[in-house]
């Protein structure tokens, strides 16, 4: 199938399960080497035990002591580590299997790893996910249609379905995939004593959160200035809010929300490249203030954090990109030029100032809050 046609008649529609889409795949990634990670400080991780006939559901957020994996039960649990993409140097190159769909809707690769009976619990997701099945054998249930109010445990860090019913299910083995749009009720159980399932989700941002943001990001330029109404005639019906009161206000209004195409790019661009939160709410690392920070290099090579999200878009007056919620006008850039910074790992100052001149006091900031540093 190619991508025109999955996203034609899948995308955001339909499950739909792939089989053998990875051939012969070879796992890459063992069970040592995520719970290495899962000890790391800074890396989301998180264990869940529980199974869903007892409903006996916990979690424990990492990073966590290496001896915590030797108490684990010998079933009924599951290592979960996101962003798994920027600590496996392989990561960005095999998930570009799924660049018909733009990185601004895609979350993360999060890996779990399951004992026999391993699961997190019947939920639903509110983003696109394709399940890779990498080691052992999965089953998947689904529940079609999706209730109308589902209800979740209470008194739970997780969100698990009180009712879970299901209608479909499938058993995945290495190399199979299955892809399920937002809003489908599914259960995923570990099959085999090691069972290692890969997660590439694409989160859309909440239409709240879109409102919101641009309503305080027009708040911080508005200035103290107060309705004024020179000229004003006298009122006929002084509880009336008149016709031309009413149109007075609204223009106003339209006037400080700035709500033409360019504005509104500007925000989205500036929106949707900013830090994304974890599970604690904290935004991305920062330095830790202990050490100044170091002053920027023009001709130095700097490492960008992996997290760190780039996009561009192209208006009338050309390219224009974003970077950590900053916009940088870049009239003369090309498409492919444009691409390749927001793909690169490391970059030199000097080698962009012609054509981004307002760069070098983003990247000042962004190495102040240890976002980019030299690379070695």
């Amino acid at each position: 199938m190619d991508p025109q046609e999955f996203l034609r008649d899948y995308w955001q529609r339909h499950p739909i399960l792939i089989r053998g889409a990875i051939p012969a795949f070879r796992n890459p990634i063992d069970g040592d080497d995520l719970a290495g990670l899962a000890c790391e400080p800074g890396i989301r991780s998180r264990i869940v035990l529980g199974h869903p006939d007892r409903r006996d559901w916990s979690v424990e957020y990492g990073p966590f002591d290496p001896e915590r994996f030797s108490r684990l039960p010998t079933t009924a649990w599951t290592l979960l580590v996101s962003g798994i993409e920027h600590y496996w140097p392989e990561g960005p190159e095999w998930l570009r299997r799924f660049d018909f769909v733009p990185h601004w809707r895609r979350d993360d690769l999060m890996i779990s790893y399951a004992a026999r009976d391993g699961s997190v619990g019947p939920h639903i997701d509110a983003y696109d996910v394709f399940l890779f099945q990498a080691q052992g054998r999965r089953r998947w249930q689904i529940q079609e249609p999706p209730p109308q109010s589902p209800i979740c445990l209470p008194a739970l860090p997780l969100a698990i379905l009180r009712h879970f019913e299901a209608t479909r299910e499938w058993v995945l083995e290495p190399g199979d995939m299955l892809y399920l749009p937002p809003g489908i009720p599914h259960l995923g159980m570990s099959l085999d004593e090691e069972c290692m399932t890969w997660s590439i989700g694409f989160r859309a941002p909440a239409w709240r959160d879109l409102v919101g943001g641009f309503l305080e990001d027009r708040l911080d330029s508005v200035g103290p200035e107060r309705v004024s109404d020179p000229g004003r005639e006298p009122s006929v019906h002084p509880h009336e809010l008149d016709a031309s009161d009413l149109a007075a206000l609204r223009a106003g209004l339209i006037e400080r929300l700035q709500l033409q195409p360019t504005a509104l790019d500007r925000f989205l661009g500036e929106f949707l490249s900013r830090a994304q939160q974890d599970h604690t709410g904290e935004q991305g690392p920062v330095r830790d203030g202990g050490d100044p920070p170091a002053e920027l290099d023009s001709t130095t090579r700097y490492r960008l954090d992996p997290e760190l999200r780039r996009y561009w878009i192209r208006n009338d007056a050309g390219v224009v990109l974003f970077v950590a919620g900053r916009s940088l006008a870049a009239p003369g850039l090309s498409a492919a030029a444009a691409e390749f910074f927001c793909a690169a790992e490391t970059l030199v100052p000097e080698e962009w100032s012609t054509a981004l001149p307002e760069l070098e006091p983003v990247l000042r900031e962004l190495l102040e809050n240890g976002l980019i540093e030299p690379h070695a």
